[in-house]
């Protein structure tokens, strides 16, 4: 006997957001574990008392979001929110959060303590059934609930984690390793059925890709991407985070062994880099001067970003204008002149404010310097 914690919703995310933190914690594929739960009742004094302090407080104001898989094991305490999912899930729908040493989770009751979090696509489907909630009451038009969906996909997929108590205004952690892939996430919502926010989730996953490295990154990625009807420029695909192999012949003259450019388009020649704070000292400003030589060097034309490129309209206007103008040396003048009219469009500018809303961090990101 023991007891088995399937978290939900905002519990679940908190907790998962920590433990990709926490190098002491362990995010393990759990394959069916919740058809093989036995949910007894809530042991609630007993949980309170053992729940990770990132979980607190429980209280009536506050219940603890849970998912239970049958009408009769449901708690109807104040101090719980209990979500019930009877439809047949998929097996990878649970994650169990282990201690990095074996040790298992204190626990007051009796037995053991198990803790499990969705899986990012669960996740993605709990914030689609959120977001319409706040879309049903008009405290968010449909496109900015779209573009607010995007934003966790791209941060499961990629090596940056927003704060677990203050995702708006805390700080990220950066360079982790992903917590699942894209196309992860697409074999998942294949296999789910029956499932409320399913559709929308389905949609923003086919827009997800892997590699983001910070919040400004996601955002830059689906101005480059996203068609002008969603306020993008809609570049030809490019990779993210990936490392570039050197041509041999310059190898004597490269500065740095592998350099890995936030989206580099590789038919093009053309990188872009969000640096994460502006380069004020002479030495990060060196390392900058001495990467774009670098990528020079490799005929690769580079356009380096800093917050201010991405934090207004105007700015990321003509930051992507740059962009575009390098990718028409091979497009050709039609996708440049496409591109201006994109930006000059007042429905697709008013599209890309409604993504700035949305994707921008409040707060600049502290990204690793180059």
């Amino acid at each position: 006997m023991g007891q088995d914690v399937f978290l939900a919703g905002q519990h679940s995310l908190r907790l998962t957001r920590a433990a990709r933190r926490d190098p002491g914690l362990l995010l393990v594929p759990a394959p069916d574990e919740h058809l093989r739960a036995d949910q007894t009742a809530i042991d609630l004094p007993s949980l309170r008392a053992s729940l990770p302090e990132i979980l607190l407080p429980v209280a009536p104001g506050a219940p603890l979001e849970m998912t239970f898989f049958s009408r009769e094991a449901r708690s109807e305490s104040a101090l719980v929110r209990s979500r019930c999912l009877l439809s047949r899930l998929p097996s990878a729908s649970f994650l169990e959060v282990v201690h990095a040493d074996g040790s298992p989770w204190a626990y007051a009751g009796q037995g053991a303590l198990r803790l499990f979090v969705e899986s990012p696509a669960l996740s993605l489907i709990r914030m689609s059934q959120q977001l319409d909630v706040l879309v049903s009451r008009g405290a968010l038009s449909p496109n900015a609930a779209f573009f607010r969906l995007l934003t966790f996909p791209m941060e499961a997929c990629g090596s940056y984690v927003r704060d677990p108590c203050d995702p708006a205004f805390g700080s990220c952690a950066f360079e982790l390793p992903a917590l699942c892939r894209a196309d992860d996430l697409a074999v998942f919502l294949s296999e789910a059925t029956g499932i409320k926010g399913l559709r929308q989730a389905r949609r923003v996953a086919a827009l997800v890709q892997d590699g983001a490295g910070s919040p400004e990154e996601t955002l830059l990625s689906f101005a480059f991407k996203l068609p002008p009807e969603f306020g993008g420029i809609e570049t030809p695909p490019f990779s993210e985070n990936e490392p570039i192999e050197w041509p041999s012949d310059v190898l004597h003259l490269i500065e740095h062994r592998r350099m890995r450019p936030d989206f580099h388009w590789a038919r093009h020649r053309t990188a872009s880099e969000y640096n994460g704070k502006e380069h004020v000292s002479e030495e990060a400003f060196e390392e900058d001067q001495r990467r774009v030589r670098d990528y020079q060097t490799c005929g690769i034309s580079v356009f380096p970003a800093s917050y201010k490129n991405v934090s207004t309209l105007p700015a990321l206007n003509a930051y992507l204008a740059r962009v575009a103008h390098a990718l028409a040396q091979t497009e050709g003048a039609e996708f440049e002149a496409r591109v201006r009219r994109t930006l000059a469009d007042e429905g697709a500018s008013f599209m890309r404010r409604v993504l700035l809303s949305q994707m921008l961090p409040a707060v600049p990101s502290e990204k690793p310097d180059w």
